[in-house]
């Protein structure tokens, strides 16, 4: 009966592999980041100029919802490296638009994300040419991390946000992120309203 026992004991042991494959944890593909250089944006259906990254693709929106046609200053720069866009939105101060109100809803635009943001850090622009406004950094699982508004506070208001277009991994597009804001904050340093 001892022999069995031995038996059964060392052929349990033999069958005990020490190379069982474990699972891998996730891995993101390196990021190849472009030198940072810059043209000069100036369009006549724009009152400001300002300098963007040589990498992003001016789009210049022509309809919004609905075949409504968007002000002629609207635009995207398309991020198609980083699978990003950022969206910008002009604004004439005035009686359609009054100051109160735009900032208003850029506040409320980046509150919409605080269901899932883990928390949102707001920061004070003031650039060269005495324009001011906030930057809005949303961390978390949210579709823009980045959003921004600047106003001279008498005529001009300029919007923008960071989107990307795949699901968000805020692991993985952190890099990604931090490489985009920098770009984003040399665009609004430069700003000059005409």
């Amino acid at each position: 009966m001892k022999l069995f026992i031995l038996l059964v004991v060392f052929s349990l042991i033999s069958c005990y592999d020490a190379n069982i494959p474990q699972p891998r944890p996730h891995q993101y593909p390196k990021i190849e980041f472009p030198d940072r250089t810059y043209t000069f944006f100036e369009n006549e259906e724009c009152p400001f100029t300002f300098v963007i990254p040589d990498y992003a693709k001016l789009v210049k929106k022509e309809l919004l919802f609905d075949d409504i046609k968007a002000n002629p200053c609207w635009f995207d720069l398309e991020l198609s490296l980083f699978a990003a866009t950022i969206h910008f939105s002009y604004y004439a101060i005035g009686s359609s638009f009054n100051l109160d109100k735009l900032i208003n809803d850029a506040f409320t635009m980046a509150s919409k994300h605080n269901v899932k943001a883990s928390f949102r850090e707001e920061f004070i622009i003031k650039n060269q040419s005495n324009s001011s406004g906030l930057i809005f950094k949303i961390n978390g699982p949210v579709a823009t991390p980045y959003q921004f508004y600047i106003t001279d506070s008498t005529h001009h208001f300029l919007r923008g946000s960071l989107y990307f277009n795949e699901k968000i991994n805020i692991d993985s597009i952190s890099p990604i992120v931090e490489y985009v804001e920098l770009d984003i904050d040399k665009m609004l340093n430069s700003l000059q309203w005409q």
